[in-house]
């Protein structure tokens, strides 16, 4: 199946979004936003395929993985659900909280290891989630460009970016933030936030957003990080990556910036574990253009991890473009199913700030690519069931497979995004 189509239109008019100021029910939405804590139990539901009547394999794909992400599914089923709801300025989330409602919850209990023990495996209705094709058209995303490549990381992206944008929208609306600080977000603190006399300290720069580090050995750093307003969905997938910069004659600097999916470089690697650490090496880079004087010098840059999501979305590389046009990596890259963070990936700011299970991740869902090219293709999922254990999700098909099997994919049908969940989160 060819994914270089574009979602149909599911009537002849689209709404264009409203502001906040003229959605009726965005105060509404705002106050049952800054009510939720999220919920890490992933609670049974009744699995259902979803029909693809166009070229929506990239989307059907991701979206059973979302509904396999506990604190997501959970999350959107706890907000309003509105039958009639006229202009509106959070399409996406709209989108979204219909779609997590099409699953039903079932009162079966999680089954034993034995295959006997565990419930007959009962699917509800197929169903079409148009709603979510037609939501692309409606925000003008470039995923609703006919004849453009569709992928299903670029989906999930435009998603959770759109999802964190319209929160924060919502949360000007309402006089509290939408999150406070004090809430369970994993930020870059600057050293003058740390208690331990080891950790870095800091001194503001006249320039918004940057502060001078000094470190344990005196070394000192400028770094600079953007203002990052934090949300419901920061919250969940967010995690921070600090690159630093060393030039010689110059101090240290270093950039950090957010993440809600980590890109992984796999042309070099056969794991998912060296790619991370092939992402944490230092790196030599000649004729780099100072930013000061202009001039071509040479650097040593590396790149680490500043904070750590609760849900960690491992986005692995496989299309590469270039001037004489583009591959598929269809190489072999294995991947655990426990996956641990190792201080040596971690920056010096935060390698003691989090527990050991606070650094093992559990896989939960995998999508993808079929073909070997990167202008076509499919996209299916494997995705983990609290009462059935992995469910294997193409379109409209669905049956239960043995873990080995998403491990171990067969030949031509190739892991692309793997997403992973906090074990100290997990019941």
């Amino acid at each position: 199946m060819q994914t270089t189509s574009n979602p149909k239109k599911t009537d002849d008019t689209l709404q264009i979004p409203v502001t906040v100021e003229e959605d009726k029910f965005a105060k509404k939405f705002a106050e049952s936003i800054q009510r939720q804590e999220l919920q890490y139990i992933q609670k049974p539901y009744i699995p259902r395929g979803l029909i693809n009547r166009g070229n929506w394999c990239y989307i059907n794909a991701t979206l059973q993985a979302l509904v396999g992400c506990p604190p997501f599914f959970n999350l959107l089923r706890q907000l309003p659900l509105l039958k009639e709801r006229g202009p509106t300025s959070t399409p996406i989330l709209d989108s979204l909280i219909v779609f997590m409602n099409e699953f039903k919850e079932t009162k079966i209990k999680p089954g034993g290891s034995s295959p006997s023990s565990k419930p007959e495996f009962n699917t509800g209705e197929q169903f079409e989630p148009v709603y979510v094709y037609k939501m692309l058209a409606i925000i003008q995303s470039s995923l609703s460009v006919k004849g453009r490549q569709e992928d299903a990381q670029e989906f999930l992206s435009c998603i959770l970016n759109g999802l964190h944008e319209e929160m924060l929208q919502l949360a000007k609306i309402i006089s509290k933030p939408l999150k406070a600080p004090e809430r369970d977000v994993d930020l870059p603190l600057k050293a003058e936030d740390s208690a331990d006399d080891d950790e870095p300290k800091a001194e503001e720069q006249e320039d918004e957003g940057d502060w001078e580090q000094v470190g344990p050995k005196n070394k000192s750093m400028v770094t600079r990080m953007a203002s990052y307003p934090q949300s419901l969905i920061s919250e969940m997938f967010g995690g921070f990556l600090r690159s630093s910069v060393h030039q010689a004659g110059l101090k240290d600097s270093a950039n950090v910036e957010p993440f809600f999916e980590l890109q992984l470089d796999v042309q070099t690697v056969t794991s998912v574990e060296d790619a991370l650490k092939s992402l944490a090496l230092k790196e030599e880079v000649q004729g780099y253009t100072c930013t000061k004087t202009k001039v071509q010098v040479d650097i040593c840059r590396r790149v680490t991890l500043e904070g750590l999501p609760k849900v960690l979305i491992l986005h692995l590389k496989r299309f590469i473009y270039s001037k004489s046009g583009s591959q598929k990596l269809t190489k072999v890259v294995d991947y655990p199913l426990e996956l641990t963070i190792g201080k040596d990936l971690l920056s010096s700011n935060v390698k003691n700030k989090y527990s050991a299970s606070q650094k093992n991740y559990k896989l939960f869902a995998v999508v993808y690519h079929h073909g070997k090219n990167a202008w076509g293709g499919h996209y299916t999922s494997d995705v983990c069931h609290p009462t059935h254990g992995w469910i294997r999700t193409d379109d409209t098909r669905l049956k239960v497979v043995p873990v080995n099997y998403v491990l171990k994919p067969t030949q031509g049908k190739d892991p692309y995004m793997l997403f992973y969940r906090r074990t100290d989160l997990m019941p």
